[in-house]
């Protein structure tokens, strides 16, 4: 409990300022850090996945993420025919190459390699648009995302743990509770509400905008933790991998933003 204790405290204390830095940098170091983290996050995804019956195309879904950052780095349209071009391209590819692996389950195979592709990187590459949109507007709210993630991370185990009773979701998440994820919604609440006080968020945001992303990080992103739970129960694993001390894998970090970003992106792209 100690050792673990440990490595997650020094997990925090080089992630958080690190990750922080390359929000401030922008342009290619957070392109670079992005795609890093896309790129661990599918293959874990793909190895919990990865059974006796199941084979996911790993080199397809790096392929396939690497296709989307640059997509979303040049502020390509989610209804760009580029993007339906290459979702085409894919999944012909994946269905072609399925062919001759001569591996058990084929459909199984291809469905958990495509869903893997939607559900990491066409999710979480809209980070690069919120960074981009930032320097765009003048505004810091990928700042504003990843630190009330935080905070309702941190608010939720805190509060949940000293007076937590009643669960939430007992059959996905059996240490989650009803105080838990009151108190990370509030928490989510306070952070833009401080950045907003401040005119640090972005002079274009109002209250009206603070509620939404406070409901954004507080109540979906905490849905983005419980739906990969759900995967990770589903498979019979605990975390997503190793890769993070204390913490397991990189997904497990980034489940919430998983939920989050996206729909920080959609609604700005309709309001703004």
């Amino acid at each position: 409990m100690a050792d673990t204790l440990s490595s997650r405290m020094f997990v925090n204390t080089l992630g958080i300022p690190g990750i922080l830095i390359m929000i401030w940098l922008g342009g290619l170091w957070f392109t670079i850090f992005t795609s890093v983290v896309m790129l661990l996050a599918i293959r874990e995804f793909y190895q919990i996945n990865s059974t006796q019956d199941s084979a996911p195309m790993l080199w397809l879904g790096w392929i396939a993420t690497l296709g989307i950052v640059m997509m979303y780095d040049n502020s390509v349209a989610l209804v760009d025919n580029y993007l339906i071009i290459s979702i085409i391209g894919f999944v012909l590819v994946g269905m072609a190459v399925e062919l001759f692996r001569d591996k058990p389950n084929p459909t199984r195979n291809i469905a958990i390699t495509f869903f893997g592709i939607f559900y990491v990187p066409i999710l979480l590459g809209t980070l690069l648009s919120l960074r981009q949109m930032d320097t765009d507007y003048n505004s810091h709210l990928t700042f504003g995302l990843f630190i009330s993630i935080w905070m309702c991370d941190s608010a939720a185990y805190l509060a949940g743990r000293k007076w937590g009773k009643k669960k939430i979701c007992e059959r996905i998440s059996p240490k989650k509770t009803v105080v838990g994820c009151v108190a990370g919604f509030i928490g989510a609440g306070v952070v833009f509400s401080v950045m907003i006080g401040t005119k640090v968020l972005g002079t274009q945001f109002g209250w009206i905008d603070v509620a939404m992303f406070t409901v954004i990080s507080g109540i979906f992103g905490q849905m983005g933790d419980f739906a990969e739970s759900l995967i990770k129960r589903d498979v019979g694993v605990k975390d997503s991998g190793s890769f993070l001390p204390g913490h397991g894998g990189v997904l497990d970090r980034f489940d919430s933003l998983v939920f989050a970003s996206p729909l920080t992106f959609v609604y700005v792209q309709l309001f703004f």
